[in-house]
């Protein structure tokens, strides 16, 4: 369908009156225009398509479409260094050194830390007898306070109002306020960031957090040298390269590179990871059978405590790749949580 100028199809399709929901309207597209359309988020076009060939297409090229520059549009005026919003050979440079610290196995080594992040939260956080209605909270700052662990080696505070967690809360409004809002002028969106003083006040206390993390893990590496870096935050401040240009893809970040990608790994965990840990929490106890079959597979593997077990049970890659059963229900979890979080938020 033909877009409308600065609106695209919000008004002709009926979503902005309130007529037809985002689903309907695709379905109707559909119908119409066949299984691969165009929908316009104002001047923004977003391929649709509905088949899992489709899905497995995109999937198999991952290298063409995760580079896309409208997988978060606007975002790059919060945070323009970013790896998800790059492309070519800048993005190369900064997935030298993002990607492998995010593979299966290196998460696996930090299973004991999750489950002693998991401990504190429940000990600082959850009483008995108490009806807990804050699980969407609740999961951030767990999900934050196992980021800054596991991957800067920092003790984020996890009670469920701190500043920092206040300051995520505010920077993440932002960033979905410019996402939904792709159809107006840059210069306007850079007006508004610029002039507005809670963001500024936010971004400047997330930065200086940034900063903090960034020196204590040079004065380490200072102190300890040539060893293979064990997380992110060493990872980035190994690769810390003030002169690096997209003519050299070895050459490692910048300063603001770095600090662009501390922002977007800490925020990406925060806002997805959490929202995902809610909604697995949720489904589960709306489905005690699918619980009840998820603890047989880890009783199976020998993955349950126990109240006589000397230690804790140990994950092992060989063991994760066998959970066939929770592997399928972490899965399922997913695709409802961009159903249920995603559409509202962009759409509505």
């Amino acid at each position: 369908m033909k877009p409308q100028i600065f609106v695209g199809n919000l008004i002709n399709s009926g979503i902005s009156s309130g007529k037809k929901t985002f689903p309907e309207v695709l379905i109707d597209y559909q119908r119409q225009y066949g299984d691969k359309f165009v929908f316009w988020f104002g001047s923004n076009p977003c391929i649709v398509f509905c088949q899992p060939e489709h899905a497995e297409a995109i999937l198999t090229d991952r290298q063409t479409f995760e580079q896309s520059p409208f997988a978060m549009p606007n975002f790059d005026l919060l945070c323009p260094h970013a790896l998800s919003l790059l492309r070519g050979a800048k993005w190369k440079r900064h997935a030298r050194v993002m990607v492998p610290m995010f593979k299966r196995a290196k998460m696996i080594t930090h299973l004991d830390t999750i489950l002693k992040c998991a401990d504190r939260f429940i000990d600082q956080n959850l009483r008995d007898g108490e009806i807990h209605r804050n699980l969407g909270s609740g999961c951030q700052s767990l999900t934050m306070n196992v980021i800054g662990f596991i991957g800067f080696d920092y003790d984020f505070d996890n009670i469920t109002d701190s500043q920092l967690k206040i300051a995520f809360e505010d920077f993440l409004s932002y960033a979905v306020l410019m996402m939904m809002i792709p159809w107006a002028p840059r210069w306007l969106s850079k007006l508004y960031l610029k002039l507005n003083g809670k963001y500024q006040r936010t971004r400047r206390f997330i930065r200086e957090v940034s900063e903090k993390i960034i020196e204590e893990e040079r004065n380490k590496q200072h102190e300890t040298e040539n060893q293979k870096p064990k997380n992110l935050i060493a990872s980035l401040v190994s690769s810390l390269n003030e002169y690096a240009n997209d003519e050299q893809i070895s050459s490692g970040l910048t300063r603001g590179e770095m600090l662009d990608e501390v922002l977007l790994s800490i925020m990406a965990g925060y806002g997805t990871t959490s929202s995902a840990l809610s909604w697995f929490i949720f489904f589960l106890s709306k489905n005690p059978r699918v619980q009840q079959r998820m603890k047989e597979e880890l009783r199976e593997h020998n993955l349950v405590m126990t109240d006589d077990a000397e230690c804790i049970p140990q994950l092992t890659e060989e063991k994760l790749a066998s959970l066939s059963y929770c592997e399928c229900v972490t899965k399922e979890v997913g695709c409802l949580r961009r159903v249920s979080i995603i559409f509202p938020i962009f759409f509505y």
